[in-house]
């Protein structure tokens, strides 16, 4: 359920033209430490990775899943 500033987002992105934005959430041990947006799946994916690497480095223990 979108919260009303998410919505505000989202009527202001329809009425430009733009593609809804896509999140996903990136936690390290079962804890979320970010929620990223992007123009696309993918795009949302790779920042969640890039933002990965320059916290965690090669530390297991992450996931990014849909949000």
């Amino acid at each position: 359920m979108l919260r009303p500033i998410e919505r505000g987002q989202a009527f202001h992105r329809a009425t430009q033209g733009l593609p809804p934005l896509y999140h996903v959430r990136l936690k390290h041990q079962g804890r979320t430490l970010a929620i990223l947006s992007g123009d696309s799946e993918q795009e949302a994916r790779q920042r969640a990775e890039r933002l990965a690497e320059a916290l965690l480095g090669a530390e297991g223990g992450t996931s990014i899943e849909p949000a």
